[in-house]
């Protein structure tokens, strides 16, 4: 059924403040505004007659992917606790595969005093945030890529080595911890007002199309978008609308529509970690060009 321009409108509309607030997530204090955001969002929805409210609150039990947010506000929690301060390449990589990249960038950004050893060791984090499950915040959504990605990931730190250092651990820093669970939590809310505007549904039903619009290389341009978003967004929140795209993109077969997604979010999402720690631009965004490289060469010849 081809979609009338009204709900053209609304999924543009309300696709677009999902969008935005997705964006505004990855500003430093932003839970502390983003509750009223996502009740602004949530009136938009009700001003559009997307929501109704006679169904509104079963909708939001049943359709917002309250399981995946909430592993993820764990996880988000445990990265904000701090209480790992790994400094050497190795102890990095290895915490980063265990316990994610977020995680060891925030140790780093206490423990590592110069600005370019660390913009190195952040981006050695967020390579090897495609080795494990855990890893990164884009893996624990959308799953795990298998040999292939641990073998990219190791490649992808390999571009942030540097040596010495060392590991030292400290007290978990809770206060910093607990804010971190709002977001997620607040971004099932996020993803649920893109379902039920049927924003995600067109995304899906546009990647369902790539082929047909002669453009076999869809994963590339996959992986650009998810990048992009990565970069510029929270790489938690964009997993969650990606994880809900892919289970409407049914007649994708295979794991190409993950792993573009899950590879982009992840080599992105190393902008913010530079950014978050303070890390010098300077020696990381030339890294981080390289790692997409690398990511966009496995794709293409994949």
């Amino acid at each position: 059924m081809i979609p009338t321009v009204e709900a053209w409108r609304n999924a543009a509309v309300l696709g677009g403040i999902t969008v935005i607030l997705t964006f505004f997530a990855q500003v430093r204090g932003a839970w502390r505004w983003f509750p009223a955001l996502v009740i602004a969002a949530v009136g938009a929805g009700f001003a559009l007659d997307v929501l109704a409210p006679e169904w509104v609150a079963a909708s939001l039990l049943a359709d917002a992917p309250w399981m995946a947010a909430g592993l993820l506000a764990v996880w988000c929690a445990h990265a904000d606790s701090r209480w790992l301060r790994a400094r050497s390449w190795p102890a990095v990589v290895l915490a980063a595969a265990l316990f994610g990249d977020r995680f060891v960038a925030l140790g780093l950004a206490l423990a590592e005093p110069d600005p370019g050893r660390r913009a190195r060791l952040v981006l050695a984090a967020s390579g090897a945030s495609l080795i494990g499950v855990t890893s990164g915040a884009a893996p624990l959504i959308l799953g795990w890529g298998g040999i292939e990605a641990v073998v990219v990931g190791l490649v992808l730190a390999a571009i942030g080595f540097v040596a010495g250092g060392d590991v030292g651990t400290t007290k978990p820093d809770l206060r910093a911890a607990a804010p971190a669970v709002a977001v997620p939590l607040l971004g099932a809310v996020v993803t649920w007002v893109a379902i039920t505007s049927g924003a995600l549904e067109l995304v899906a039903t546009g990647i369902e199309g790539l082929p047909m619009l002669a453009m076999p290389r869809g994963d590339l341009l996959l992986f650009a978008g998810a990048t992009l978003a990565g970069a510029l967004g929270d790489e938690g929140l964009f997993a969650l609308l990606a994880r809900e795209v892919e289970l409407r993109a049914l007649s994708v077969r295979g794991d190409t529509v993950a792993t573009a997604l899950r590879a982009g979010l992840a080599v992105g999402g190393g902008l913010p970690l530079l950014l978050l720690t303070g890390s010098r631009l300077r020696v990381g965004v030339p890294l981080l060009l390289a790692q997409v490289g690398v990511v966009v060469a496995w794709l293409f010849f994949r």
